[in-house]
């Protein structure tokens, strides 16, 4: 039996490589798994996900991946040595997207810490 981290990681990567060729969603946007993490008995995994885009777009991207689990999960019992697939539940991973507007506000405090001692030299 393989132990979880390493479970987790083929699970990723199996699912990513799935829905990449053969989601053919027109509402599926480019997505990327981030992460995915089994429960105690490996019972539930859950995926995470981000996604370029809008809400709007973060959302049909939801909806597109709740339809295609039932495919993922026999296509993954396929490729697995497992008793039980896991259940698939899909959470979309905002710490990207936080991370990116977290850089744009230090990016803009460096900026303004720049102006400022630009304008105290100015003014000696």
């Amino acid at each position: 039996m393989l132990r979880p981290e390493k479970l987790e990681d083929q699970i990723q990567f199996l699912l990513a490589n799935l829905i990449q060729r053969n989601l053919k969603d027109p509402e599926l946007g480019f997505v990327t798994l981030t992460a995915v993490r089994l429960t105690g008995d490996r019972g539930i995994a859950k995926v995470y996900y981000t996604v370029l885009g809008e809400e709007l777009q973060v959302k049909n991207t939801q909806q597109a991946l709740v339809r295609a689990t039932g495919f993922l999960r026999s296509n993954l019992a396929k490729r697995l040595s497992l008793r039980r697939i896991p259940e698939l539940r899909f959470y979309h991973d905002a710490s990207v997207t936080e991370g990116n507007r977290m850089e744009e506000l230090f990016s803009k405090i460096k900026e303004e810490d720049a102006l400022r001692k630009n304008d105290e030299n100015d003014s000696e």
